[in-house]
């Protein structure tokens, strides 16, 4: 039978607990970055974006993680409506999780990403992003407009958050279909 010194034991157990009491304090995310545990967590989360007393956009979240030293706020089941300069709301934007850099306030949405305008026109991609200071959409992503009956997808999308115009850059394909009028079914 080995027998081991109690010194030996103690030193052992003592090294064992210091090399696992050093190890970084990460916690996964489900974007699966691997983010240091947040700063602060928040339930019902809201977050406004205003310029000089006017609300630009308001974010709206299941729960957020903000971390401080990289200013950055992970937030989960989020819905952000953007605001004209009256006040008015003409887009909302729907995704399973949006990131937010809080020193440019430029957000980025992924994740079954969907805007609808108040006019009808949606969008639907994986990510995209939101670039505050030129007030743009941008998404490399696949992605389908859709107004009326008309589709238009591709790839390297660009729009202001109203989608009355956008440009998307490679692999465009439009499926342009003429309204049906009541009681002419010949159209498709």
């Amino acid at each position: 039978m080995l027998t081991f010194p109690a010194a030996s034991v103690r030193m052992v157990v003592t090294l064992a607990v210091a090399v696992l009491g050093c190890q970084s304090r990460t916690a996964p995310t489900p974007s699966g970055a691997g983010l240091r545990i947040p700063d602060q967590e928040a339930r019902d989360f809201t977050l406004t974006e205003t310029s000089e007393g006017r609300k630009n956009w308001t974010l709206w979240a299941s729960y957020a993680a903000m971390y401080n030293d990289r200013n950055l706020v992970d937030a989960q089941t989020v819905r952000i409506e953007f605001f004209d300069d009256k006040g008015k709301r003409y887009s909302t934007l729907t995704a399973n999780q949006g990131l937010v850099d809080q020193r440019t306030n430029n957000l980025e949405a992924r994740g079954n990403v969907r805007i609808l305008t108040e006019t009808g026109v949606s969008m639907e991609t994986d990510s995209l992003r939101w670039l505050n200071r030129v007030q743009r959409i941008v998404s490399q992503a696949f992605v389908r407009v859709t107004r009326n009956r008309d589709v238009v997808t591709g790839y390297g999308f660009e729009s202001s958050p109203n989608l009355d115009n956008f440009h998307i850059q490679r692999e465009v394909r439009a499926e342009v279909r003429e309204e049906v009028k009541d009681g002419d079914r010949s159209r498709p």
